[in-house]
């Protein structure tokens, strides 16, 4: 392509304000062809020459000659293409941001998720009040339930154990057995428990 055909194939572009990569992805070709074009390093073939007539809507004729035609030729909206290269790409770009923006759905819980410590504390009066005086220093153990409720939750709804606070459980597993039968010992093992637990937990989540 001479210098004179190069010139010519710039022009064109540039009056449509396209950039030398717009162009080249609106005919499939890459921006290094149309820039060895438009410096005359290069000649495009007979196929490209009839792209480049199509979509800036000239003849072949003046793309190979260098300069416009002598006749009017009906132009063609040659943004098309370009549009729709944007168009292809608009429901991916809106899937995303529609993704990013779309707000996580909250958790519903019952009534009884808020209002789970006043439920312990009512129990708690009524079974002191019930079973006095025995009721009144072992029924405060139903407080401690309260940790258990809410990690449990927790724990299943993330699928990850060792969110319970196991702990806690193994605390009430002693009073109540200290407390209730006198057994101090050996019910003290369940402590032991705590990391075997955790041990077991952990790998449950890592194989999950």
């Amino acid at each position: 392509m001479s210098i004179k055909q190069g010139d010519y194939l710039k022009r064109l572009r540039i009056e449509r304000g396209l950039s030398q990569e717009r162009l080249s992805e609106a005919l499939g070709l890459s921006r290094q062809s149309i820039s060895k074009w438009e410096q005359g390093n290069s000649a495009p073939d007979i196929d490209n020459v009839k792209k480049l007539s199509e979509f800036f809507g000239v003849s072949v004729d003046s793309i190979i000659n260098g300069e416009p035609d002598k006749f009017i030729v009906e132009p063609r909206e040659e943004q098309q293409a370009v549009n729709t290269l944007e168009a292809a790409a608009e429901p991916i770009e809106s899937a995303s941001t529609a993704e990013e923006e779309k707000p996580h759905p909250k958790k519903k819980r019952g009534w009884l998720f808020s209002a789970y410590p006043i439920v312990t504390i009512i129990a708690y009066c009524i079974i002191g009040t019930v079973f006095s005086p025995k009721g009144w220093y072992m029924g405060w153990l139903i407080l401690l339930t309260i940790p258990l409720f809410y990690t449990g939750i927790l724990a299943a709804e993330k699928k990850k154990p060792v969110l319970f606070c196991y702990p806690v459980l193994t605390v009430i597993i002693y009073l109540l057995l200290g407390f209730g039968a006198s057994l101090w010992h050996p019910s003290w093992i369940i402590f032991l428990t705590i990391p075997i637990f955790y041990i077991i937990a952990a790998k449950s989540h890592k194989n999950g």
